[in-house]
């Protein structure tokens, strides 16, 4: 009987350790290049999910299968579109796709429903994050009609998160890829 609780004791403990969450090492050449990266300030984020907050109004979108192949809605496939978050020296540039509800009447246009924004930001900062070994940038920016707080994290995998707060719509998240930003490409 005690061989038995031995031998289960150490079938727990292996289990246990086998479902560690296994750590992410990051190199010291991808920290390299994303400190370049944020010390030349030219690079962009390219979206490839948004994460809307789900609500009824977008629960119904998608149960009425009105949203890409692939999306809910909690999560939207938007990597056909040309979504992006631009930062060149101190100028900002976004033209990301929205998906969830408008808190406070605007001006109506039915070309420009995403979140768009060009110019140079207010309080840009942008600072290494230690518990994640990468960059949290953050600002405040104003297009006219709307201004938006937008939080982005940069990680060394070259992967990033964008959040954004605006005055009229609820909050979104957007992931995706960073990459250093190239003019000619345009």
């Amino acid at each position: 009987m005690r061989t038995l609780i031995r031998y289960g004791i150490g079938v727990l403990v292996l289990m246990a350790m086998a479902c560690g969450g296994a750590k992410t090492v990051t190199s010291p050449e991808e920290m390299e290049a994303l400190d370049n990266l944020v010390a030349k300030r030219s690079f962009e984020i390219n979206a490839r999910w948004a994460r809307p907050m789900a609500s009824q109004a977008l629960n119904s979108i998608s149960n009425a299968r009105l949203l890409p192949y692939g999306s809910n809605a909690s999560q939207v496939d938007i990597t056909g579109n040309a979504s992006y978050l631009r930062l060149v020296d101190d100028m900002v540039k976004a033209d990301l796709p929205y998906f969830g509800e408008r808190q406070m009447s605007g001006p109506y246009n039915s070309q420009n429903t995403g979140i768009q924004f060009e110019g140079v930001p207010e309080d840009l900062q942008i600072e290494p994050n230690s518990k994640t070994k990468g960059y949290t940038m953050r600002f405040n920016i104003n297009n006219g009609s709307e201004s938006f707080q937008v939080i982005a994290q940069l990680f060394p995998s070259r992967s990033s998160s964008i959040s954004i707060t605006s005055s009229q719509r609820t909050q979104i998240r957007y992931d995706g890829t960073l990459s250093e930003y190239n003019k000619d490409e345009e």
